[in-house]
């Protein structure tokens, strides 16, 4: 273990993790890192105080951080340009719709009240090791189809689409990248079915998907202290919290992706009404 950085388990799943960023870290302190990272998909970092580009720094350790003000920015119920607000956000992966989604996020506390809204991650990974091997067996080789959020507190369906929103067929079960860990690609929000079934067989298989994803003693709920910051696996672990409190609550946000929302889905013109033109097509560094 470097000296710059200790390191322990969290339950159910994660790694806390306490570094000192005051240099550049090494090649080794990186790449232990990218290791205690892979083995969940979630780190805690513990009493950090970084702007946006030193959060876009350290998550670069991870994978590409690109400069777009749609992919990074702050989660708040307090500032004028905060985004989120109070809305409840049912169990998801970002942007699942996406032919490439976000490969990673991380949120650092900037601003949180004592007992400010905390966030819930479950492990798509998990999920999959918890199945039977019959449900593993009926599942492979089947896709899903993800759909535009249009509500953010219940499921979406096909039929709450509008013209021109985004759909794209992902495996049900995908592979973490290195490991070749198996992992659930079914979220509660937005996978509108299974394809290949029919609707009542499609809904009932994924609730008992969700049922391995959701347990609450396999759930990581993350109560927000100044100078936390959590990173996971966008692909591999969902997020959920419930309607945010009155308390004062700022989080700013960074994405790991290769494209950008505006590069794979240039046609969603809200995107631009909400952060303008500058920046959204900004190629990776």
């Amino acid at each position: 273990m470097s000296a710059r950085f200790s390191h322990a388990p969290l339950a159910p799943f994660g790694v806390e993790v306490r570094i000192d960023l005051s240099a550049p870290l090494s090649s080794a302190d990186q790449d232990q890192l990218r290791r205690l990272y892979a083995r969940d998909g979630l780190l805690v970092f513990r009493d950090l105080q970084l702007s946006m580009e030193q959060q876009c720094e350290l998550c670069r350790v991870f994978g590409p951080v690109l400069d777009s003000p749609y992919e990074n920015y702050y989660v708040s119920n307090a500032r004028t340009d905060g985004h989120l607000g109070v809305m409840e956000l049912q169990w998801h992966n970002d942007v699942p719709y996406l032919p490439k989604p976000y490969l990673a996020a991380a949120l650092h506390a900037i601003e949180v009240a004592p007992g400010a809204s905390s966030t819930q991650f479950a492990s798509g990974m998990k999920a999959y090791e918890r199945l039977s091997p019959r449900l593993r067996e009926r599942i492979a080789g089947l896709n899903a189809l993800q759909v535009k959020q249009r509500f953010s507190d219940r499921t979406n369906r096909l039929t709450d689409l509008q013209p021109g929103d985004l759909c794209t067929v992902h495996p049900v079960v995908r592979e973490q990248e290195g490991t070749g860990r198996p992992y659930l690609f079914v979220n509660q929000n937005m996978t509108a079915l299974i394809i290949g079934l029919a609707s009542e067989e499609s809904d009932a298989l994924l609730e008992e998907l969700y049922a391995a994803l959701y347990v609450r003693d396999e759930v990581y709920e993350h109560a927000w202290h100044p100078g936390d910051l959590v990173l996971w696996d966008n692909l591999a672990v969902q997020h959920a919290r419930g309607r945010i409190s009155a308390d004062k609550r700022t989080l700013q946000r960074v994405s790991i992706t290769e494209l950008s929302y505006a590069q794979q889905y240039a046609a969603d013109l809200g995107i631009r009404a909400a952060y303008g033109n500058a920046s959204l097509m900004t190629p990776a560094d």
